[in-house]
Protein backbone atom coordinates (compact mmCIF):
# COMPACT_ATOMS: atom_id res chain seq x y z
CA UNK A 1 0.00 0.00 0.00
CA UNK A 2 0.84 3.62 -0.99
CA UNK A 3 -0.42 6.10 1.11
CA UNK A 4 0.03 10.07 0.29
CA UNK A 5 -0.98 12.28 2.47
CA UNK A 6 -2.45 15.54 -0.01
CA UNK A 7 -4.01 17.19 2.49
CA UNK A 8 -3.63 18.16 6.58
CA UNK A 9 -3.28 20.51 9.53
CA UNK A 10 0.22 20.63 9.60
CA UNK A 11 1.13 24.49 9.09
CA UNK A 12 4.81 23.92 8.08
CA UNK A 13 2.96 21.85 5.32
CA UNK A 14 2.16 25.57 3.98
CA UNK A 15 6.32 26.32 2.85
CA UNK A 16 5.69 23.36 0.42
CA UNK A 17 2.53 22.80 -0.25
CA UNK A 18 -1.17 24.05 1.12
CA UNK A 19 -2.53 23.11 4.38
CA UNK A 20 -6.21 22.76 5.60
CA UNK A 21 -7.78 21.83 9.26
CA UNK A 22 -8.71 18.51 7.34
CA UNK A 23 -7.38 15.23 5.79
CA UNK A 24 -7.12 14.26 2.17
CA UNK A 25 -5.50 10.92 1.16
CA UNK A 26 -4.23 8.92 -2.52
CA UNK A 27 -3.82 5.70 -1.53
CA UNK A 28 -3.01 2.83 -4.21
CA UNK A 29 -3.72 -0.65 -2.98
CA UNK A 30 -3.41 -3.51 -5.56
CA UNK A 31 -3.28 -1.83 -7.94
CA UNK A 32 -6.47 0.22 -7.19
CA UNK A 33 -6.40 4.07 -6.93
CA UNK A 34 -8.33 5.66 -3.96
CA UNK A 35 -8.95 9.24 -3.09
CA UNK A 36 -10.21 10.26 0.14
CA UNK A 37 -11.52 14.23 -0.87
CA UNK A 38 -11.23 16.82 1.48
CA UNK A 39 -11.06 20.80 0.00
CA UNK A 40 -10.93 20.14 -4.03
CA UNK A 41 -8.61 23.04 -4.89
CA UNK A 42 -6.05 22.22 -1.86
CA UNK A 43 -5.90 18.97 -3.17
CA UNK A 44 -5.63 19.58 -6.58
CA UNK A 45 -2.86 22.08 -6.12
CA UNK A 46 -0.95 19.48 -3.64
CA UNK A 47 -1.46 16.40 -5.79
CA UNK A 48 0.00 18.39 -8.73
CA UNK A 49 2.90 19.07 -6.77
CA UNK A 50 3.52 15.92 -5.31
CA UNK A 51 2.82 14.76 -9.15
CA UNK A 52 0.51 12.85 -8.69
CA UNK A 53 -2.20 11.95 -11.48
CA UNK A 54 -5.67 11.84 -10.13
CA UNK A 55 -6.60 10.38 -14.07
CA UNK A 56 -8.21 6.60 -13.59
CA UNK A 57 -8.96 6.56 -10.20
CA UNK A 58 -10.69 3.40 -9.36
CA UNK A 59 -12.83 5.05 -5.98
CA UNK A 60 -13.30 8.44 -5.10
CA UNK A 61 -14.52 8.27 -0.80
CA UNK A 62 -16.83 11.51 0.29
CA UNK A 63 -16.55 11.26 4.48
CA UNK A 64 -19.01 13.71 4.96
CA UNK A 65 -21.38 16.39 2.76
CA UNK A 66 -19.71 19.65 3.39
CA UNK A 67 -19.66 21.85 0.61
CA UNK A 68 -15.65 22.04 0.53
CA UNK A 69 -15.69 18.05 -0.07
CA UNK A 70 -18.57 17.66 -2.24
CA UNK A 71 -18.86 21.27 -4.33
CA UNK A 72 -15.93 20.65 -6.77
CA UNK A 73 -16.67 16.59 -7.20
CA UNK A 74 -18.91 17.29 -10.69
CA UNK A 75 -15.81 19.35 -11.98
CA UNK A 76 -13.42 17.19 -10.95
CA UNK A 77 -15.31 14.14 -12.64
CA UNK A 78 -15.18 15.93 -15.92
CA UNK A 79 -11.84 16.99 -15.87
CA UNK A 80 -10.16 13.99 -15.43
CA UNK A 81 -13.17 11.84 -17.30
CA UNK A 82 -13.99 9.94 -13.72
CA UNK A 83 -17.72 9.48 -14.56
CA UNK A 84 -16.75 5.79 -14.31
CA UNK A 85 -15.32 6.06 -11.23
CA UNK A 86 -17.17 4.90 -8.07
CA UNK A 87 -17.84 6.88 -5.36
CA UNK A 88 -18.29 5.86 -1.87
CA UNK A 89 -19.81 7.83 0.30
CA UNK A 90 -23.25 7.90 2.41
CA UNK A 91 -26.56 7.81 -0.15
CA UNK A 92 -27.64 10.78 1.30
CA UNK A 93 -24.27 12.69 0.67
CA UNK A 94 -25.04 15.18 -2.02
CA UNK A 95 -28.52 15.98 0.12
CA UNK A 96 -29.23 19.84 0.34
CA UNK A 97 -28.42 20.72 3.74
Amino acid sequence: MILNVLVDNNTFIDKYFLGEPALSYFIELNNKKIFLIQDIQTFLTNASKMNISLANLDYIVLSHGHSDYTGGLKSLLHKYNLEKTKLIAHPQILYPK
